[in-house]
Order: structure tokens, then C-alpha cells, then sequence
């Protein structure tokens, strides 16, 4: 049977939307999905990021660290970005503000104990995310 979708209605209730589908003559009530908690850091390196040590540093990120993340709940992706040689953007999305001042506490203790924070000084931005491409 061929499914119609419908927009029954959209209200603000508890920082929520709340949207209908229907399906043929019955309406399904069904929330839209919570925004999610964003983490821009802007790291200021000691060292040069195209250096072999610095790519070493960032296949660690890779690996280790991405697993560090994925092994926290609530944890969402990941991008590291490296805008010159002495600078690197890292986002980390999560799915609310409480799991990711959690998860982002356990990659930092992770980035010093490999030595990370050695070579960075971090400038951390917060926020809940607006729109989305999703």
C-alpha cells in the first residue's frame, strides 16, 4: 500500500517538535529528532602541523581517539580539520550537552596521557545545533 506522508502539525512542546505521519486515514503521532550538542575546539600547536610528528599526532587522533569517542554514549562524529601550520579546528557532535561535557572529558584525559596536550593550547566554543543538513 503506497504511504503518504503529511506534516499534521508541528508545536514547540518542551524544546521539542512533535510532527503527525499518516499513514492512509490514520495518524501516527511521532517526535522529530532532539537537537544535538556541538563541540568546536580551535588548537593553537607548538609544533608544525605538517611535521612527521604532527601527522603521527593526527593518525593517532584517528584511530585511538576516534575510538576513545565511539566508546562514550550519546557520541554522534568527529572531524579534525588542520587550517595552517600551527592551527587545527576539531568539531564533535553529541546527542545532548550532559554526554558530551562527559565524553569530551574522557578525550581529553586521553590527550594527556599520550602527550597531546603538550603541543596544544585548546580554545573550546559550545553549542546546541540550529539547523543541519541531515
Amino acid at each position: 500500500m503506497p504511504r503518504a506522508f503529511r506534516l499534521l502539525a508541528a508545536t514547540g512542546v518542551s524544546g521539542l517538535l512533535i510532527a503527525g505521519t499518516a499513514v492512509g486515514k490514520i495518524a501516527v503521532p511521532r517526535e522529530a529528532p532532539a537537537r544535538h550538542y556541538l563541540r568546536v575546539s580551535i588548537a593553537r600547536w607548538n609544533i608544525d602541523t605538517y611535521s612527521p610528528d604532527a601527522e603521527r599526532i593526527f593518525h593517532a587522533i584517528e584511530t585511538e581517539g576516534v575510538a576513545v569517542f565511539r566508546a562514550q554514549p550519546g557520541f554522534v562524529r568527529y572531524r579534525l580539520m588542520r587550517e595552517n601550520n600551527t592551527t587545527t579546528f576539531a568539531v564533535a557532535e553529541w546527542e545532548s550537552e550532559v554526554l558530551g561535557l562527559a565524553g569530551a572529558e574522557q578525550y581529553r584525559d586521553w590527550m594527556r596521557n599520550v602527550g597531546i596536550m603538550d603541543r596544544i593550547t585548546l580554545e573550546t566554543h559550545t553549542g546546541q545545533i540550529v539547523a543541519s543538513s541531515r
